[in-house]
């Protein structure tokens, strides 16, 4: 493998620190796995050498790309979570059992919620603080100087304080007390701190733009008595910011290690030439950043940035374009869609599945055929047709109100049931034969026709008003949901036949989602902007290039707005040839401004 001077130069580098600054498509695994080769060839003992990376995921990949290069096993390949878990249990005697995931942690966390006062029962809300507290502990709980955007800060720390107790009572740790104890065992006990500093000699961090404050002191502790530290990272692609990352970590990097070398990794290997020109003129506009002067050893590729009328267009457009690449010889799993959130993929993916077009979903996305708005018309759907239950009639008897009191339906399956309930009350009575008179109207009509009469004259929307100014939602969102669904079934002819397509839509999703992890070759694979990092694909589009969208109308600093623009790098510097940037012009929408900093018509 031939390399370029600045390779070999980070390659060849032995002893002290050194910051390698990595841009897109430069080569950095193959830097990294060569120089681990380069120090065994020069005398240095494999179990001496230690390798951080971000993920389990490509911890593998990385030993397994070194596996091949050299016959040494004795290599440490890890994350930082595996790494100091293992610590933790050498040192401390903690056991596997003792670490709280998932669906536990999260009551635990709802369990705090609840002590502090504040509501635990909405899942968007309890997320969000879950969130932060994860924020809060990577930044190495500075409470001097943290402000919580969820929730007020005084309530913030009654929540910390008491998910703090909580784990302490049920003897658990989670993912982000791992690190945080390890550092606190390090200032403590001296001694074990030098114990594993004379474990490693030679410390290799992967992503370094991704760590976070509390990481960056961690690896700093360990490597201190060789100052053997190589790093590895661009500061551009730091978009982990709601985890805790620093993209400033670079920069303490040299003002900590005033000898440090710097390398720059400058030849672009992955992008088209005229994508490399209008990436750096789009990422220079960030202030906080290393300036690089990155080269393109390719040809210009296609670059086509397109305005769709809405949504349900776009999708077409996409759609349509994937075809006509596939047809031109692309392979499908070369072929990626990105996106800000999984909701605004909706029309595209529903697309894509309606014409049997293979998709492979890098995470689970929220179902949004499970939305509560399509599962209340659906349930209205059901009834009308006499597929009628109790859970239905609960969902959506008060949809909207009708005062309609729950224990009428204690042993109700028909909406006959509830008459008789009332038979002796005329007013609710009332209300619930003027029910009965629209479910019948609506079992008459077509799909389309009934939704409409749901929203318009049964008065759904109105319910969907209040319903957002309760949630603190935007109806617009509610609104959107419901224009999704009559684009679905616009073309089925009777209510059954709509239920059929959504339930079939709706598994679809579900299975994809379950079998995340399966093979995705053969495959479009659609993945949100997060977590396309670090993939290449021949074609790449990013749909949804709007203001509010990309960047998100919560960007409102100028830090947040850099933050975007990384994002929106990393999304383009995906590309290996053609690159297709999609955004609407519905309801008077601009234009991403980044479009206009890449100079792209």
């Amino acid at each position: 493998m031939d390399f370029n001077d600045s390779q070999i130069m980070a390659i060849s580098h032995k002893e002290g620190p050194c910051l390698v600054v990595a841009g897109p498509g430069s080569g950095k695994t193959a830097v990294i796995t060569h120089r681990v080769n380069e120090l065994i060839n020069s005398g240095i003992p494999g179990s001496e050498i230690l390798v951080i990376t971000f993920t389990k995921a490509a911890a593998i990949e990385m030993k397994e790309r070194f596996n091949r290069l050299s016959g040494n096993n004795q290599v440490t390949f890890g994350t930082f979570h595996s790494l100091f878990w293992g610590i933790l249990q050498r040192e401390l005697g903690y056991k596997s059992k003792d670490i709280v995931m998932g669906s536990m942690r999260f009551q635990i966390l709802v369990e705090a919620i609840r002590m502090a006062g504040l509501d635990h029962t909405d899942l968007s809300i309890v997320n969000s603080i879950s969130n932060e507290v994860s924020t809060y502990r990577n930044k190495g709980e500075n409470k001097a100087t943290f402000i919580p955007e969820t929730i007020d800060r005084e309530d913030f720390f009654k929540v910390y304080s008491s998910f703090k107790a909580l784990k302490q009572k049920y003897k658990v740790v989670d993912f982000d007390d791992m690190l945080s104890i390890a550092y606190e065992l390090f200032i403590n006990k001296p001694e074990v701190l030098n114990k594993w500093q004379n474990r490693f000699s030679y410390f290799l961090v992967d992503e370094m733009q991704d760590m976070n404050n509390l990481q960056f002191d961690l690896m700093k502790m360990l490597s201190e008595r060789t100052k053997n530290i190589f790093c590895v990272g661009d500061d551009d692609q730091s978009i982990y910011g709601f985890r805790g990352a620093n993209p400033k970590i670079m920069s303490d990097f040299v003002s900590n290690y005033l000898d440090c070398k710097r390398i720059i990794l400058n030849y672009n290997y992955r992008n088209p030439s005229n994508v490399v020109k209008d990436a750096l003129c789009l990422i220079d506009k960030n202030d906080t950043r290393f300036k690089k002067d990155i080269i393109s050893i390719s040809e210009e590729g296609v670059i086509v940035a397109k305005q769709l009328t809405d949504e349900v267009r776009e999708a077409d457009y996409i759609y349509e374009t994937i075809k006509s690449s596939i047809a031109g010889g692309i392979p499908l799993d070369e072929i990626a869609v990105l996106y800000r959130n999984h909701i605004d993929a909706k029309y595209l993916i529903n697309r894509l599945m309606s014409e049997g077009i293979p998709i492979y979903l890098k995470e689970a996305t929220t179902n949004f055929y499970s939305h509560f708005v399509i599962e209340d018309i659906e349930a209205y759907f059901q009834i009308s047709i006499g597929n009628s239950t109790r859970a239905r009639l609960l969902r959506i008897i008060n949809r909207p109100n009708r005062f309609i009191h729950r224990a009428s339906l204690e042993k109700a399956s028909k909406v006959e049931d509830i008459l008789y309930f009332y038979k002796d009350n005329y007013s609710a009575y009332q209300r619930v034969l003027a029910l009965n008179s629209d479910i019948l109207l609506i079992s008459r009509m077509s799909p389309y026709a009934a939704i409409n009469y749901i929203r318009n004259v049964m008065g759904y929307d109105n319910f969907l008003k209040e319903e957002a100014v309760k949630n603190g939602a935007s109806f617009e969102e509610y609104f959107d949901v419901i224009n999704f669904l009559l684009e679905i079934i616009k073309d089925c002819k009777n209510i059954k036949q709509a239920i059929d397509k959504l339930n079939v839509l709706r598994y679809k999703v579900d299975y994809e989602n379950k079998n995340k992890q399966v093979d995705k070759a053969g495959k479009v694979g659609l993945y949100t902007l997060h977590s396309s990092k670090g993939l290449e694909f021949d074609t790449v589009f990013i749909m949804g290039v709007n203001e509010g969208v990309i960047p998100t109308n919560r960007a409102d600093t100028d830090e947040a707005i850099e933050g975007e623009r990384r994002l929106f790098y990393v999304g383009i510097t995906r590309t290996k040839r053609a690159l297709y940037l999609t955004y609407t012009n519905k309801k008077n929408r601009e234009k991403s401004r980044f479009l206009s900093e890449m100079s792209i018509d």
